[in-house]
């Protein structure tokens, strides 16, 4: 049954329209890739655009500045991975911009109501007419620093307004920390990573469980959405049938009926839930790739040094943990996410 899912994933993948969230590059510096939905790499140019499905890759000296629409800025810092994604809400199509390792500056001056969310491993947050900053630390903690405007930060069912100044902390599986008052230039990514990563290393297991935490609960939303589109997908088949029955029958006016009222709001809810179940199936995957494997490589590189403490029972911890992602996420992605 997963194989044939996956098989409707891909085509579906490839029906997906895209979006209007797609994104100017109007300035660059040093070296930065992209990542096509099709999975191919190549560097990244002045007056190319990003699109919906494609990731922002910059290099230790990399920097690169998108334009979503007049007025407003995204600037990728160097080494960041950074994408455009989409998702739905209460049966609303949502444009999400997520960042899975390093630090982004947004900038939104238009209060059009229609700010893209924003995503890190830990947490989503709603803006409204915002200039904000966003840190994705190495351990999957996220911190917010707003300068002007407001942005919602949301984790675990517990949300948190920040205002101008106001910053807030989340770490991975956990609701935001508490709020605190920050000033413009105040505080840099590279000195927080470093804290996040010394306190991850001090206690690899307890790392180790946060992360577990958070990827456990992106597995519950991959599998209920993908339940939900494997059996609308059964549902279109029938209702497919009902028509052509009809049709063949002579019955032209009842199958463009049937196809007016059921079928076709059918096929739309469906794609729609292709969105959701690839966006939490895609946070997964990068959760690990950027996340979870650095915390391995660096246990490993400790480990061979012999200053890791316990590292084969963290090897072991992380062995099942990575069973348990081949087992619940791997089944939803495509060849050309890997």
């Amino acid at each position: 049954m997963k194989k044939q899912l996956l098989l409707l994933i891909t085509a579906a993948v490839l029906a997906l329209p895209l979006s209007a969230q797609n994104s100017d590059v109007v300035y660059l510096e040093g070296w930065v890739d992209v990542k096509t939905g099709s999975g191919d790499i190549s560097e990244l140019f002045m007056g190319d655009q990003v699109r919906v499905g494609e990731t922002v890759i910059t290099g230790d000296d990399g920097l690169a500045e998108l334009q979503p629409e007049a007025g407003s800025r995204i600037i990728i810092h160097p080494g960041t991975v950074f994408s455009l994604q989409e998702r739905t809400v209460n049966g609303q199509k949502r444009s999400v911009v997520s960042t899975s390792l390093g630090s982004v500056a947004f900038r939104f001056n238009k209060m059009t109501g229609a700010e893209p969310d924003i995503a890190t491993p830990s947490m989503v947050a709603g803006v409204r007419g915002t200039e904000f900053t966003v840190f994705a630390g190495a351990d999957g903690s996220s911190l917010i620093m707003v300068e002007s405007g407001a942005v919602a930060v949301e984790s675990q069912g517990r949300s948190v307004d920040l205002a101008p100044n106001e910053g807030v902390e989340v770490q991975p599986g956990e609701a935001p920390g508490e709020k605190f008052r920050v000033m413009r230039g105040s505080l840099d990514f590279s000195a927080w990573n470093a804290n996040r990563a010394e306190e991850m290393l001090s206690d690899p297991l307890l790392a180790l469980a946060r992360m577990e935490k958070q990827l456990v609960e992106l597995a519950e939303q991959v599998q209920e959405w993908g339940g939900r589109y494997e059996a609308n997908i059964k549902l279109v088949e029938q209702k497919r049938g009902e028509m052509k029955t009809l049709a063949e029958a002579g019955k032209e006016d009842q199958a463009r009926s049937l196809f007016t009222e059921e079928l076709r709001p059918l096929e739309v809810e469906t794609s729609d839930m292709v969105l959701n179940y690839r966006y939490y199936s895609l946070s997964a995957l990068n959760f690990r790739r950027h996340v979870m494997s650095g915390l391995y490589t660096r246990m490993k590189a400790l480990g061979f040094s012999g200053t890791a403490v316990d590292f084969e029972g963290f090897r072991g911890a992380y062995a099942a943990l990575l069973d348990y992602y081949e087992e619940m996420i791997v089944p939803y992605l495509v060849a050309a996410d890997f």
